[in-house]
């Protein structure tokens, strides 16, 4: 890459604990430093508490961000208040508003996520492209992510809207997306991305947890994003 060494900097899933990156961060870290986001078990926070903490965990620093799945509104806000600090934005298998109604989502977040069957959790966050080790992670994080924590956090999926903070972005933008992602379904940021216009989005065969599942691929389309898309340093003054 021209100029200095990048940094990329990432906001997990619903989850939050920033460790379902350990299998893309290896192949980024070839060319970023990366810095990853871990998100603290309080049910008070919404998505301004996120966005206030991934602002304090850029500073003034100039970097490409990556939001994932719950984060990418958090990842366009922060976008949107700081402007040119963000070369370029990634959006992994997320949304603009709630990608299902309201109403559903408030009834999602009063079930136990225990008490779905394991089996169908996985079909639908990791499809035909997961393996043992994933599904042992995905199930550590659902036994120990509090309950008022998940429950919070998809009400806040429910009330979120960014579509104006996404419309009004001036930054490179590259989403990233399954084809076959049935929790956040693709059509919606397609539109998204389509009514913006000079943004593009790469379709990996691939359920919800495509960084999961085709980590090497995904950072391949990061990293050829980062350097087409680097501003240099000069031309960003705090």
């Amino acid at each position: 890459m021209a100029g200095r060494e990048q940094e990329i900097v990432l906001l997990p899933g619903l989850d939050g604990t920033g460790d379902l990156f350990e299998r893309v961060a290896p192949h980024l870290a070839t060319e970023f430093n990366v810095t990853i986001v871990r998100y603290p078990n309080d049910p008070s926070l919404g998505y301004a508490g996120y966005v206030e903490l991934a602002r304090n965990a850029i500073g003034a620093r100039q970097i490409f961000l990556l939001g994932e799945s719950f984060s990418g509104p958090v990842a366009i806000r922060v976008a949107a208040q700081l402007g040119p600090q963000i070369k370029g934005l990634v959006l992994a298998a997320t949304f603009v508003r709630s990608p299902w109604p309201g109403w559903l989502v408030q009834r999602a977040s009063r079930v136990d996520p225990e008490a779905t069957p394991k089996k169908l959790r996985d079909a639908v966050l990791m499809g035909a492209y997961g393996d043992r080790e994933l599904a042992e992670k995905v199930d550590e994080i659902v036994r120990t992510l509090p309950r008022a924590v998940r429950t919070a956090r998809l009400r806040a999926v429910a009330e979120v809207d960014v579509r104006q903070d996404f419309a009004a972005l001036s930054c490179p933008i590259l989403a990233l997306h399954g084809r076959a992602d049935w929790l956040v379904p693709m059509i919606a940021m397609q539109n998204a991305i389509c009514r913006k216009g000079g943004a593009r989005m790469i379709v990996f065969p691939a359920a919800h947890m495509l960084l999961q599942t085709c980590a090497a691929d995904g950072a391949a389309a990061i990293i050829a994003f980062a350097k087409t898309s680097a501003i240099p340093e000069t031309q960003y003054e705090n």
